[in-house]
Order: structure tokens, then sequence, then C-alpha cells
């Protein structure tokens, strides 16, 4: 077997704010080699059967602390207490499953009606007033993820402007390494002063399990404190970008806008989906380094070699979703890798849905003639952060 010739570098620059760079697509028939902008070489996935294989193979490391972890921003060469995200079975599978149950369908249903009081109370700010327009993305989009995030960690009302101040901080994308650095040490305090105040007072939320799990001497409170973080950061962005991107998709398009405007109760769900799919959300993909000698779509991956899962273009595979540059609420979607695959799949999956799908079918139930004020755009996207997204979404519904 011979490798495939080298793809430009990774990562590339979108051509089109819409679509993934069209350069990735060059390797639908299997991995291929490509240099790293920030040192060294990669495997590049971006056909979805092979995509599925390597997520699905533990054999696939996502230790960023592995010498041969590829070189990328935001990969940490430290082990971070807490963040299995980063973590392979069986620590990963360990320190996952003490909050598993809290993701469960049970758990998520009982949510809904918490998130629909805090949708309501954002689209009141954004019609405050006798408004008839207004930025999504500051009014929604921000605060949306916060405020579900302080309802699954059973934050105390006097405490809720705090975390809500943290939490929209954490989501400033022009911050300075020293402000993030400030911010999330800030957010760190404030998550170890609650885990330490549940113990004394327990609920039946995520903060008093972690609390729980702290006193039996199963985490030490760095962990506690470092599952909460994960789940609160890798929250925010995630369905912050989805939802502006949801609904930026619906009301670009004139006829999904008005079959959305028709039902919304229908149609919110299959264009979180379509969404999740186009989108991806997730910009660079998934990194992983092999720990063996594998063969995989057609190719000898070798112990050491770095691996780039390119999400956004194995969610646009031709051979699984026709006509796949296309947004189509009325698609079915079914089996985008959005959330990952395997042991990695996205342990928050379904409340980040339920979020957005919930603020998708309230908006459009309030407001129906809901529009772009600039349909043309131009719309500035959130390319160079881990979540794509948008800045903001001016709209108007007058």
């Amino acid at each position: 077997m011979t490798e495939n010739a080298y793809a430009p570098r990774f990562p590339e620059v979108r051509e089109n704010p819409y679509d993934p760079p069209s350069s990735y697509r060059l390797g639908r028939g299997g991995p291929y080699r490509t240099a790293l902008s920030y040192g060294g070489h990669a495997w590049m996935v971006t056909d979805l059967e092979t995509a599925r294989a390597v997520l699905a193979d533990v054999r696939f490391s996502s230790d960023s602390t592995n010498p041969d972890y590829p070189n990328l921003p935001l990969s940490s060469k430290h082990r971070v207490p807490g963040h299995f995200l980063s973590m392979d079975p069986p620590d990963h599978t360990a320190m996952r499953r003490m909050v598993t149950s809290d993701f469960s369908a049970t758990r998520v249903r009982r949510l809904r009606p918490k998130v629909d009081t805090v949708v309501s109370d954002l689209i009141n700010t954004l019609v405050g007033g006798g408004a008839s327009s207004g930025d999504l993305t500051a009014t929604v989009a921000v605060p949306l993820p916060g405020a579900g995030t302080a309802e699954m960690f059973g934050v105390p009302e006097d405490q809720r402007s705090v975390f809500m101040d943290c939490a929209r901080r954490l989501q400033i994308q022009d911050a300075t390494t020293a402000r993030r650095v400030a911010i999330s040490g800030r957010t760190n305090r404030l998550l170890t002063k609650m885990i330490e105040a549940k113990a004394d007072a327990p609920g039946n939320d995520i903060l008093s399990r972690l609390a729980r799990l702290r006193a039996g001497g199963a985490l030490t409170t760095e962990q506690a404190v470092g599952i909460a973080n994960l789940i609160l950061v890798a929250g925010l962005e995630t369905v912050a970008g989805l939802f502006s991107l949801t609904m930026l998709s619906l009301l670009r398009d004139e006829s999904q806008r008005r079959l959305i405007s028709e039902s919304p109760r229908r149609w919110a769900g299959p264009a979180v989906n379509e969404s999740l799919r186009y989108w991806t959300v997730i910009e660079q993909g998934v990194a992983r380094v092999c720990t063996d000698e594998v063969e995989i779509g057609g190719q000898l991956i070798r112990k050491g070699d770095a691996v780039i899962v390119h999400l956004p273009t194995v969610n646009r595979d031709p051979s699984v979703f026709p006509c796949p540059d296309e947004f189509d609420m009325t698609r079915n979607p079914q089996g985008h890798l959005a959330f990952g695959h395997g042991v990695h799949h996205c342990l928050g999956s379904s409340v980040a849905q339920l979020q957005t799908e919930l603020a998708v079918t309230a908006l459009f139930e309030r407001l129906p003639q809901l529009r772009l004020i600039q349909p043309e755009g131009p719309f500035e996207f959130l390319d160079d952060m881990l979540v794509y997204g948008l800045r903001e979404l001016q709209v108007t519904w007058s």
C-alpha cells in the first residue's frame, strides 16, 4: 500500500463560510496525508465510513498528553484534572460514568419546563420596551446555555448572577490569553465554593453529585471542579453556535422560514438536526493519535501517527447525504457525526439539542414574522474558534 499524496496544509481557510474547505474533499477514498500548520503531519479523514471506524476504535487515542498527539491550538500537553474528554479508557470510562446519569433521557425530559422558562425570559428581554429588532446572538444564543447549565448544576438563586456573568465572560471571543486565564480561574473558584456548599446542603443536581463523590473519596476537589468546568465550557459555545447558525439557516431560505413559521413545533427538531449535519459546529473536527498499527479505510496507520477526523467535511459526505451542501430540514440527516461517535460521543448532546429546539420553537411561535435585517449579510462568522458560530445575528419582527 502506498500513501496518498499530501493535501493542502491543515487547517485551511474556508473559501465560503457556509462550506468546509473544498481541498479537504479530495480524501473521499480514505485517509490522506496533510501537513499541520503547527508542526508535523497527520492523516486526514473526511468520509463518514472511515470516520466512524476511527472514532469507534480505542487504538486511536484522545490523550493530548501523548507526545505524538498532533500539534493543534487548545490541545493541552498537561493533564487537566477531571477533563475526561482528553482521556482514554479506563480512566475516561470511570470519570465519565460519574455524571452519565445526569444526562439520561429521564433527566433531560425533566429539564424541559425549566428551559422553557429560561427561553421565555430571554425572548421577553429581546422584545422588551416595544423593540422591533435585536441581536439574537447577544440576547438569546449567549445567555441560553449558561442559564440551562445553572439549572442542571443547581446553582443557588443568590449566586445565579455571578454564575451567569462567568458564563458570559467565558464566551468573549476576543479575550486575551491573560483575560481567559483570569476568568477561568474565577469560574473554578466559584465552582469550588458551590461544590463545597453542596456537601452541607445537597440537592438532586450535578454539583451535589460531585460533592458526594468528593466527600466519599472517589474524586479530589480538583477533579470535581474539572468535571464541572468541562460540562460548563463544552456546553456554552456549542449551544450558542448551534442556535445562531440554525436561525441563520432558517431565515436565509424563504421556503424553510415559511415552513417553520407555520408549524414551529413540527419543524424545530428536524431543523436543529439538519443544522448539526450542515454546520457540525465543531470547527476543526477531532484529533487522535494511533497507539498501534491499524489498517483503516484502505490505509496503514502506524503507531504514533496523528489523525484528524474533519467532522464538518464528514457530515457533507455525498455518498450518505444527497445534495450535502444544501440545508434542507425536510431531509433525514440521521447518521451525522456532529456529536462524535464511540466512547467520546458528546455526553451533553441531548441537552444541547433540547435547548436549541425549544429556543427555535418559542421564537417562531412568539415572532412568526421574524426575518433577517440584512438577508444577504455580510455575516461575521467565528472561524478562528474551536466552535463555529456567529458574532451577531440582527433580526426584526415588525
